[in-house]
């Protein structure tokens, strides 16, 4: 237990001193956006191509673990999206927001530096194959959420918004990096001289970095609006995801040991950033999505820990 708190706490206090510099007025929203800025353009990318740069293509490619971490993934989803239809009788736009928030794991932000931590670098392949199976979750909520603000009759500009946003994923920094990574390894490259030292220098940069960045966006936030569609994705992420990652895992498409304990441990990383900016962007539940990043990071501190406890009990 006291190797787990060595490797998770120093993780969760890094978010909390970031929390504490945007509440104590130290960063002003300008400032906090300066930061995530840098970790997304500038510290991860770097980071992301030297991992997959020196990664066994064959650790990467593990259809097993991808099957059962979509399957929770899009089952969670409709769960939670049906649930806060059909019980709390919100619209479709409001449903989608709530699926977001139920399968989106802060994958980024927390859940490469916590792997890094805990697996070391072996936990950077999952990760990187879940951010990178993210591409498909966003073109999913964003042709949904375009789906609901448009009428039956006007489906092309869906479709236009969607071709732009499958650009916009293109070119993320973060997509873009892991894929250069991966075809540069391939291709037999290596990754040498003052180019690795660069790269290590602003690499390391980028999992504490992103931390604090990921303590001061949250004190931005505020716990308001409709607290039972935030409960919903609160419970799905935190509880309900990591459990059918489980269930699946072990009983329909068993998985070694350590690929269980990745994929539940990201399953169970609290609702990442991203719903939050996807609400804000297309107006709906906003407030919801707010309190659902804030509060599911603040109650993962203790979750995380017990799922990591009972894997090295196990």
């Amino acid at each position: 237990m006291l190797t787990i708190l060595d490797s998770v706490l120093p993780l969760f206090l890094l978010i909390f001193v970031g929390f504490f510099a945007g509440k104590a007025k130290m960063l002003n929203e300008g400032g906090v956006k300066a930061i995530g800025t840098f970790v997304f353009y500038f510290a991860m990318p770097p980071l992301l191509f030297k991992l997959m740069a020196t990664t066994d293509l064959d650790r990467i490619w593990e259809p097993a673990f991808i099957s059962v971490y979509l399957y929770a993934e899009a089952l969670v989803f409709l769960g939670g999206a049906i649930f806060v239809g059909l019980v709390l009788r919100r619209p479709f736009a409001a449903m989608t927001v709530a699926g977001f928030g139920c399968s989106f794991s802060n994958g980024v932000l927390l859940g490469l530096p916590l792997m890094l931590a805990v697996f070391g670098e072996a936990g950077a392949a999952p990760a990187l194959i879940v951010i990178t199976l993210d591409v498909l979750l966003y073109s999913v909520v964003t042709l949904l959420l375009e789906l609901a603000k448009v009428g039956p009759g006007d489906r092309k500009s869906s479709w236009a918004s969607l071709a732009q946003t499958m650009r916009s994923i293109a070119l993320n920094p973060i997509v873009t990096s892991t894929v250069l990574g991966l075809a540069w390894g391939a291709m037999g490259f290596s990754v040498s001289g003052v180019a690795d030292k660069t790269i290590s220098l602003i690499g390391q940069a980028a999992p504490p970095t992103a931390l604090f960045a990921l303590g001061a966006s949250l004190s931005l936030r505020t716990i308001s609006g409709s607290l039972g569609t935030a409960a919903v994705m609160i419970s799905g992420k935190l509880f309900v995801h990591p459990l059918l990652v489980i269930l699946i895992g072990v009983f329909l498409i068993p998985l070694d040991p350590f690929w269980l304990a990745a994929a539940v441990v990201f399953a169970a990383l609290p609702v990442g950033a991203n719903v939050y900016i996807f609400a804000e962007n297309y107006g709906i539940a906003i407030a919801s999505a707010s309190t659902a990043v804030l509060v599911s990071t603040g109650i993962s501190m203790v979750t995380v820990t017990a799922v990591l406890w009972w894997f090295q009990a196990g």
